[in-house]
């Protein structure tokens, strides 16, 4: 799905687009070359690469995948894309471990699973990591620079990616914020709310156009506004609206 000039949705559970396991998966053309963000969960991959075929893309120039954190259904295909397209694989560096060899525990999925967020069968496919990102990075592909703004509190590596594209300033938001100002606050280890208040400023005055959240509803003007809502909800007494 084309959502922009320059931005494609090759995968959605929530969409239909791809396996229902999977988050939001985003394509950036980036001039020659092509630059993912997040990979789904590694189930039924072949439905992301037809996807992308469909648009007019060319897999081979995958030469950048930002994972926005470790959880199954954002980082699950990575190792696919990994092997097929010889794309550079990057991550925070909180959770790097936890994509090459961690443990269902250690990815939150044992307990995504007694939630029936995934088959019982469903194991996570671990992978290399290229580059272990830190707060303030900026990964280069192609003609355009992605900024990489941790902000735990979803995760304790979470980290959404920013991008200056000719229709817009663009925020790769992960499971981070979401429309109308959600957040997604989990009941399992490395999810904090308080990492969420602490952490959530780092998203403030960024003039975001685009937001790009991982699951549901995308925006594509006055971006900002959503994050801004966000970022009030964590600064007051009750509980912020929560995806969940």
């Amino acid at each position: 799905m084309r959502i922009h000039d320059h931005l494609y949705l090759i995968g959605s559970g929530h969409f239909s687009l791809s396996q229902d396991f999977d988050s939001s998966v985003y394509a950036v053309d980036c001039g020659g070359e092509i630059a993912l963000i997040d990979a789904g969960a590694g189930v039924d991959v072949d439905v992301l690469f037809s996807n992308i075929e469909r648009e007019g893309l060319d897999a081979s120039k995958i030469s950048t995948l930002l994972l926005t954190h470790s959880h199954s259904d954002h980082a699950g295909g990575a190792r696919v894309f990994r092997e097929r397209c010889g794309c550079k694989v990057y991550i925070a560096r909180k959770e790097a471990d936890y994509v090459e060899k961690g443990t269902e525990a250690d990815l939150a999925l044992d307990v995504a699973k007694r939630s029936g967020l995934y088959s019982p069968d469903y194991q996570f496919p671990n992978c290399a990591v290229d580059v272990r990102l830190k707060d303030g990075d900026v990964i280069t592909c192609g003609r355009f620079n992605f900024s990489a703004i941790l902000v735990p509190g979803h995760s304790e590596g979470s980290t959404c990616f920013q991008v200056d594209l000719p229709e817009g300033r663009t925020l790769f938001s992960g499971d981070v914020v979401f429309a109308s100002g959600f957040i997604l606050l989990l009941n399992c280890r490395g999810s904090s709310l308080a990492e969420y208040r602490e952490n959530i400023g780092r998203l403030a005055d960024r003039k975001v156009d685009i937001l790009l959240p991982g699951h549901k509803v995308f925006i594509l003007s006055g971006g900002q506004k959503h994050i801004d809502q966000a970022i009030d909800h964590l600064s007051r007494l009750e509980p912020p609206p929560n995806l969940l």
